[in-house]
């Protein structure tokens, strides 16, 4: 079984209980019963999120979400993953979009959690079906 751990390198509160219930509920339906491991959820600051997608994307500029995948998710020491979310980006989009800032955290892990899985947004086709998962597992979680 995969579990996510919660890193806070700036202070906020998170919607804890939903982006466990997401993951719980993602993981559970998008992977194997054998997978082991943990996804590490980091949530920091523009600085950190401008780094990371500068040296492993070589894009000059923040971005709201990053997704790496480390391990194979064969033992129970396994990093399967790591999302950064920057919350002042996030606090920006959830301005922009009308939403609450716990909404736009839960959105942009539910984004993150699916890019681990393999799910991208480079083309359309792509972007759509990712797109209706992110739906599908947001709206499954409101309802909760």
């Amino acid at each position: 079984m995969i579990s996510l751990s919660l890193f806070k390198e700036i202070s906020v509160r998170l919607p804890r209980k939903k982006i466990m219930q997401m993951f719980e509920l993602i993981y559970s339906k998008e992977t194997k019963r054998n997978w082991k491991g943990e996804v590490n959820l980091i949530f920091s600051d523009d600085n950190r999120l401008l780094a990371l997608n500068k040296q492993f994307r070589n894009i000059n500029k923040t971005t709201d979400v990053l997704s790496f995948n480390i391990d194979k998710p064969t033992t129970d020491d396994a990093v399967f993953g790591e999302v950064y979310i920057s919350i002042p980006q996030a606090m920006r989009q959830a301005e922009s979009y009308k939403a609450s800032l716990g909404e736009e955290l839960l959105r942009l892990s539910c984004h993150g959690f699916l890019h681990l899985l393999g799910y991208d947004h480079m083309n359309e086709p792509d972007e759509h079906k990712m797109k209706e998962k992110e739906n599908y597992y947001l709206n499954m979680v409101e309802r909760k």
